[in-house]
């Protein structure tokens, strides 16, 4: 037998309608730059100047600690603009893999001075992080990437590639996944992370174009890439530990949900005179997004 479930009502705090107001007016402006195809990007739409214009308000780090140049905000009211960003189609992607998780893994592993050094210049809008997880070779199987980090001196040598690296070509540093200790055969052990900046010598950077004509998606290669002590993110050897954390902030934030209500919103415009079938098809994804909502 089924047995619904219920949420407990909640009671938003009294300044949430003032923050949506105040995001919205924000954007306003904006409109008339958020064309079909960047509506169709969704968070990947990738423009700087927005991405300043963000940092300005305070909108980039809302919860991380004022020491690093953070607004101390709570998870509510970063999701309060995350949600209105989302919804009007906002081209987020020069900040969002930095703000979502790049940020809070280095606030969360970072030495002192990793913090010093990138928190600012993420919450200033003025650095863009990618994801080095996939490789040719290891896909969903993150177990099995290749890509190695050696010891040289007091730093590394970083070989191998990443593949669909999303705004690779456009990012000033990629938090990389590889192995750097143990053989290929050691699985979840031996892997480590570092901060690899994406304008360094021996980094390659192809695009993927994808059917649609978009060209998001890019391999990288590293070639014999020369990486500081002050690269490596955590402990070496617990990359595989950390890179779970850090997905579990990728997998849980708004964008799951609501990275084509854009597009929903046209389909609903253009629902004028259709037929039942239809009709209650949409009903069923507004519906569907409610709930996960």
């Amino acid at each position: 037998m089924f047995t619904p479930f219920r949420f407990d009502p909640v009671d938003l705090p009294s300044t949430t309608p003032a923050l949506r107001d105040e995001v919205r007016a924000f954007l306003a402006p904006w409109q008339d730059r958020f064309t079909p195809h960047m509506l169709g990007l969704s968070w990947m739409g990738f423009d700087r100047d927005f991405t300043r214009a963000l940092a300005e308000k305070g909108w980039i780090g809302m919860t991380w600690p004022s020491d690093y140049g953070g607004a101390a905000r709570s998870m509510l009211e970063r999701y309060v603009v995350l949600e209105e960003l989302l919804a009007a189609g906002a081209p987020v992607g020069a900040h969002w893999i930095a703000d979502r998780q790049s940020g809070p893994l280095i606030l969360r592993m970072g030495t002192e001075a990793q913090r010093r050094a990138h928190l600012p210049e993420i919450i200033a809008g003025r650095a863009c992080f990618c994801i080095g997880l996939s490789e040719p070779q290891a896909g969903s199987d993150l177990a099995a990437v290749r890509s190695r980090a050696v010891r040289d001196g007091e730093g590394w040598r970083l070989n191998g590639r990443k593949i669909w690296t999303t705004n690779a070509h456009l990012s000033d540093y990629m938090i990389a996944l590889v192995r750097s200790s143990g053989t290929d055969g050691d699985r979840h052990k031996g892997l480590s992370q570092f901060i690899v900046p994406m304008r360094a010598p021996g980094v390659g950077i192809s695009r993927i174009e994808d059917m649609a004509g978009d060209a998001h998606f890019n391999e990288v290669t590293f070639d014999d890439v020369a990486l500081g002590p002050e690269a490596l993110i955590g402990e070496e050897g617990a990359g595989w530990a950390q890179s779970a954390a850090e997905l579990a902030f990728e997998r849980s934030g708004p964008d799951r949900y609501l990275s084509a209500f854009p597009l929903l919103r046209a389909a609903l415009a253009g629902m004028d005179g259709a037929d039942r079938v239809a009709a209650r098809a949409m009903g069923d994804a507004v519906a569907d997004l409610a709930v996960l909502r």
